[in-house]
């Protein structure tokens, strides 16, 4: 049985739609912060600045003008994202924890694309590939961050963590947003109908003959039983 093809789509006044594009905003914002006066690295302006900050305000347009009818261009800043990600990864000096991160991005790069695609017929492996990260980011490194009272959080890694944060929750949303909506099957091209002919004008019909009245019958009065001619007894 052939399955019936389908696209996803995001409704622009949808609740995870507008919450989708307010935190991939506010991880703008927060990269912004968090990277400010630190340009002087041009490897680093240009992978963790530019990179992250041109992918949002991409992926910020894209899913408001096209969410609807083109939701698979959201790819293309999916992607930078990714490769930001893993860029950030591979200055990590556990060597464990930068692999599990670099395949973690390629899941989720390869999971996104199938799914916007419609090669992945379901949204529902992308929320617990988004959920999943940032529980363990908030609930076991950032607390464990927070309690180091040896090396406190600066300034800039906080809003710089923030952002990376803001960015988990903007594609958990806009997940939860996708919509199916399922395209009808082309119809085979109908052969054009035979042209209809004019029907022939009817004959006029034959007069009908007029029905003869037959003259009504004559009924004679019976003869009275005393009628003239009769004899009268004792005349």
């Amino acid at each position: 049985m052939e399955k019936r093809r389908f696209k996803f789509y995001t409704e622009r006044t949808s609740f995870w739609t507008e919450a989708a594009l307010i935190f991939m905003a506010l991880a703008i914002i927060f990269r912004v912060l968090g990277c400010w006066g630190l340009w002087g690295d041009r490897f680093f302006l240009m992978t963790q600045i530019v990179l992250p900050i041109a992918s949002g305000l991409l992926f910020i347009l894209l899913l408001a003008l096209l969410g609807k009818a083109a939701l698979w261009t959201t790819f293309l800043p999916v992607l930078g994202g990714v490769a930001f990600f893993v860029l950030k990864a591979l200055g990590f000096e556990n060597q464990t924890q930068m692999l599990l991160c670099i395949l973690l991005y390629a899941v989720a790069a390869i999971l996104y694309c199938g799914t916007v695609f419609t090669l992945i017929r379901t949204k529902w492996l992308l929320v617990p590939l988004f959920l999943l990260p940032f529980l363990y980011h908030v609930g076991v490194e950032d607390i464990a961050r927070l309690r180091d009272t040896v090396n406190p959080v600066t300034f800039a890694e906080g809003m710089q963590e923030m952002s990376v944060l803001c960015i988990m929750l903007s594609l958990l949303f806009t997940s939860l947003a996708m919509k199916k909506r399922y395209k009808e099957p082309k119809n085979a091209e109908s052969a054009p109908a035979a042209p209809v002919s004019p029907a022939a004008p009817a004959a006029p019909a034959a007069p009908q003959p007029e029905p003869v009245s037959e003259p009504a019958p004559i009924f004679e009065p019976a003869p009275s039983a005393f009628s003239e001619d009769s004899t009268e007894e004792g005349v």
